[in-house]
């Protein structure tokens, strides 16, 4: 049985879907079996089964959102706007921590914003070490 790096979700049939609402479940698949099926896990059951074989299976699908891999420490990195008063700080925001993903890797200096979307781009701040 292997794992993936990427996520798929395995998509159902919602029978108990109201009038005019979204009638498709999604599933995270857990794992493949050696014939390379999608493999959910079936909770009252408490094993992995073939999403292929539970009622209601429409397919299966990539989620290709950026998944974090790993999280290190923001040791003395800072953050400061590229223009505006801000760029010329010696001070600049804390780094607290490093996000790791596939291809890049983004500093976090505070909560993301309410659509939980991170704020920082190279584009508009500069990265550096302090004294």
């Amino acid at each position: 049985m292997d794992t993936q790096p990427a996520r798929y979700y395995a998509y159902f049939t919602d029978t108990d879907a109201a009038e005019g609402e979204d009638d498709e479940l999604e599933v995270l698949v857990e794992s493949w079996d050696a014939d390379g099926r999608a493999l959910i896990l079936d909770q009252a059951e408490g094993r992995l089964v073939v999403a292929k074989d539970r009622p209601g299976f429409l397919r299966v699908e990539r989620y290709n959102t950026p998944q974090v891999r790993g999280v290190l420490p923001g040791g003395n990195w800072r953050l400061r706007a590229k223009e505006g008063p801000a760029s010329h700080s010696r001070v600049g925001s804390p780094v607290i921590a490093f996000l790791v993903y596939d291809t890049y890797v983004r500093p976090v200096t505070n909560l993301p914003s309410p659509n939980g979307r991170w704020t920082t781009t190279s584009a508009r701040y500069d990265l550096f070490q302090s004294d």
